[in-house]
């Protein structure tokens, strides 16, 4: 039998996986001595490395105690001089030189000097910071995009810590970070003008409504909703990431229409994905009200297809939103079925 072939199979396999940012992992920084970064997947694990008085183990109890939560944390430690919060910046920043793949910071300390320098930090990063205070006051100094405040006057609640638990297992945009019980945590103890206040101040806290235990607000600082940043930065990555694997496994996207068309079919499947989610607002049918604006070749500016730059693609997404309150209006009337006799 010869071995002459008329016909040769080349087979290229491009299908390496890209990293997918992931919004479902904490990470609380301790300051009781020096720890490298460690991924723990229950507080018997964390036990062996943080012992069970420190605040850094009562913060991971408090997320490995809720229902859902996520399937695992990370850690780390430095030793910390109170006086110097800074410190903790720069712990930070070469922390994520090599371990940057976590979205929610929580920490240890929650004096006021090191919750603003955090929450300076954090609106440098495509991340969320969540800590609780007991000084209410606290909210008239920080105005972030990035870092939620609970008061809860006691201090072992770790009320904003626990909400992270339990909001982080889920897709952003599908939940509203109001609303939700944090096992373990009892009501704090304030007043209606101070909850006014806090609520004015775009702070949250921990309250009981109709016997239910309930957060309130579910806001970061600036007054945005933190599930609105959450769905912010999941648009970003997985925008960034689907377009990026266009340009990898295409052996060349051409600047010509059809190579726009890869791009915007891209952007497309994040954006449907998104309205699965939530984050998009749908019309009656459940169609995605989004809207992609693409600039054809013919149209693009001469400069950019030279410095092969594409510059066209313009995203227009309506949020969906959330229903916190309402209104009922009730009309009492004589009259059998409202209706004049």
């Amino acid at each position: 039998m010869t071995n002459i072939k008329d016909v040769e199979v080349i087979i290229t396999r491009e299908t390496a996986a890209l990293t997918q940012q992931g919004f479902g992992l904490p990470f609380i920084l301790a300051t009781n001595g020096e720890k490298e970064y460690s991924e723990y997947t229950g507080i018997e694990q964390v036990a062996k490395d943080y012992p069970v008085d420190t605040v850094a183990y009562k913060i991971a109890a408090r997320i490995f105690g809720q229902t859902p939560r996520p399937p695992m944390i990370a850690m780390a430690g430095t030793a910390y001089a109170e006086s110097n919060p800074e410190t903790l910046v720069t712990f930070l920043n070469e922390l994520i030189e090599t371990k940057n793949d976590w979205y929610y910071l929580e920490c240890d300390q929650n004096g006021d000097n090191e919750i603003t320098a955090l929450s300076k930090w954090i609106d440098t990063q495509k991340k969320l910071y969540g800590v609780t205070t007991q000084n209410i006051d606290l909210l008239k100094e920080i105005e972030s995009d990035r870092t939620f405040l609970f008061y809860h006057d006691d201090p072992e609640s770790y009320v904003a810590e626990g909400l992270i638990a339990r909001c982080a297992p889920e897709e952003p945009g599908s939940i509203t970070w109001k609303f939700k019980t944090v096992n373990g945590v009892k009501a704090a103890n304030i007043g209606i003008s101070d909850i006014t206040q806090l609520h004015t101040d775009n702070g949250n806290t921990y309250l009981r409504k109709f016997g239910i235990l309930q957060t309130s607000e579910g806001k970061v600082t600036s007054g945005e909703y933190i599930d609105v940043m959450q769905s912010q930065d999941f648009l970003d990555a997985r925008l960034t990431e689907e377009v990026s694997r266009v340009f990898f496994t295409q052996k060349k996207v051409a600047y010509e229409n059809s190579g726009i068309a890869l791009i915007v079919s891209a952007a497309t499947a994040v954006l449907k994905r998104a309205t699965e989610q939530g984050i998009v607002l749908k019309d009656d049918a459940g169609n995605g009200l989004w809207e992609i604006q693409a600039r054809s070749r013919e149209n693009s500016l001469p400069n950019d297809v030279a410095n092969r730059v594409y510059d066209g693609l313009v995203i227009l997404v309506p949020l969906a939103g959330a229903i916190h309150g309402t209104t009922l209006r009730l009309t009492m009337t004589y009259d059998e079925g409202g209706a004049a006799a």
